[in-house]
């Protein structure tokens, strides 16, 4: 089976230890079930998190067709394990990230930008004696994000969101000169589309998901092409998505529509889907097919940037 079109199945984790329990639970929420742990010292583990506990030996013997997530934090015994299981014939992974996306595609220097956000970009593409240009599509209540690639990067930044919450919150705001808020969303088309909205906290969503309810309202949303056309742009150096399960409407209609970017800082939500493994390799693929290469994997955010720049 190939790795980029598998669908959701049973995994095994290895490390029946705390990065075991918060993998399991982080699997969990995106809809993979752990079939079992392993770890050296399984004869003393009965269970946990509800699931057996097998030796290394056992375990290969038992599921030799699923793959194995690393959990174990010490990098030897990390590898050693890795290895017997590669010996073996496992199909294994080292982390919970590259399970989901696979490996970073490239090493550059990354840094995180805003608080409490996840997402990370890389300075040096915002340096240079043109003004930089951002669109970011999601602010909610935290716009640290946009703040600081205003303040500390001087770009200028065209922020979005649709939500009628934020509308009020923004009216509020004494926002820098550089950053521009615009009450609108991001989708593949044009028009007034319906969202759920949400049960608790803020996050309005296309897709019936589990923080939402059964409501709608509806909302304004423009295809990334119109929105540059009416802004004045021809080309983005930042384009940031945090747009709760639209990223997958959304992304294949930007790169058919051929517009150019640096960078993209996009979170990505594929637990609202039954095939969230599937849903997620396949963004990177897409991506990676119109050159861009990934070069942050965050369990939820991930950095592309442009290949050749």
């Amino acid at each position: 089976m190939e790795r980029n079109k598998i669908t959701n199945q049973s995994v095994i984790l290895c490390g029946a230890g705390f990065r075991g329990g918060r993998n399991f639970v982080a699997l969990a929420e995106e809809n993979v079930h752990v079939k079992a742990f392993c770890d050296r010292d399984a004869e003393n583990i009965i269970r946990y998190y509800g699931c057996e506990v097998f030796s290394y030996e056992k375990a290969i013997e038992t599921f030799p067709n699923l793959p194995y997530i690393m959990s174990i934090d010490q990098e030897e015994a990390r590898k050693n394990v890795m290895n017997v299981l590669e010996e073996a014939g496992i199909e294994v992974y080292e982390d919970f990230a590259s399970f989901f996306q696979g490996k970073k595609d490239k090493e550059i220097e990354i840094a995180f930008c805003g608080k409490e956000v996840g997402f990370q970009v890389v300075p040096s593409l915002l340096q240079g004696e043109k003004q930089k240009v951002a669109y970011s599509f999601g602010i909610g209540f935290n716009y640290s994000f946009e703040r600081e690639l205003a303040e500390k990067y001087g770009v200028e930044v065209y922020a979005f969101d649709p939500s009628p919450e934020v509308v009020e919150e923004m009216k509020k705001q004494e926002l820098p000169k550089n950053l521009h808020y615009f009450p609108y969303g991001l989708s593949d088309k044009d028009a007034e589309k319906s969202f759920y909205l949400p049960s608790s906290g803020k996050d309005y969503s296309e897709y019936f998901a589990p923080w939402t309810s059964s409501r709608k309202i509806q909302m304004q949303v423009y295809r990334l092409s119109t929105l540059m056309k009416k802004l004045g742009h021809k080309q983005i150096d930042l384009l940031k998505m945090d747009i709760e399960g639209s990223e997958f409407m959304a992304l294949p209609d930007i790169l058919n529509s051929e517009i150019i970017f640096d960078q993209l800082c996009i979170e990505t939500h594929p637990r609202i889907f039954p095939d969230s493994v599937e849903k997620i390799r396949w963004i990177k693929q897409l991506l990676n097919q119109h050159g861009y290469l990934m070069v942050s994997n965050g369990r939820q955010e991930q950095t592309y940037i442009r290949e050749g720049l």
